[in-house]
């Protein structure tokens, strides 16, 4: 038997072992949870988290575009787990990766983001950056590659977003409504805990 964390995965295993079973990926909804008090006032903060190769591999593609919103002081960049040799920068808040700092980081955040590159490798990919996010009670944008495609509810509890256009305005809209992040991001919490 294989036990596979989406329907791609199944069916590319499928021939070659019958029994695939999908076991969609999961998250102790105690332990990765929104945090107890509001957020200090500040910067709005756009979250990803991460190792350093899916950060040269899919975020370094959309920096210039999350340069530009950040640009303006209202907002930035908070990235977990990203290259070392990521260049520091104003809008840029560079965390390293600790899996105790995981859940304390992403309380930090307000709208959490996965961008992906349309490949068999990423298509692949389960989820996992979203349902941490969302068990957080944050609101997500991602591309609509593989399973994120199932796990975003476009306008429900994130938005999909491919090309630099669609993910600028999704950001946006994102980090001018304030209610609209809470809705979405109770929207996910529920689905994680579903």
């Amino acid at each position: 038997m294989a036990f596979c964390g989406n329907a791609y995965l199944a069916n590319y295993a499928h021939p070659l072992c019958p029994r695939a079973e999908i076991v969609p990926t999961v998250v102790d909804t105690e332990i990765f949870r929104q945090p107890l008090k509001e957020r200090p006032a500040g910067p709005l903060r756009i979250g990803w988290i991460g190792t350093p190769s899916t950060w040269n591999e899919y975020l370094m593609g959309i920096l210039p575009m999350l340069q530009q919103i950040a640009v303006s002081g209202t907002s930035q960049i908070a990235a977990m787990g990203a290259d070392t040799l990521a260049e520091a920068q104003p809008f840029l808040d560079l965390v390293k990766w600790t899996e105790e700092g995981e859940v304390p980081f992403l309380q930090t955040v307000d709208v959490g983001i996965m961008p992906l590159t349309d490949t068999p490798f990423a298509r692949g990919k389960c989820g996992y950056k979203l349902i941490q996010y969302m068990a957080c009670g944050l609101p997500v944008v991602a591309s609509p590659v593989g399973v994120n495609k199932d796990i975003v509810e476009h306008g429900v509890n994130g938005f999909l977003a491919e090309t630099d256009a669609e993910w600028r305005s999704a950001i946006e809209t994102l980090l001018a409504d304030a209610e609209l992040r809470r809705r979405m991001g109770a929207a996910g919490r529920r689905k994680v805990e579903e």
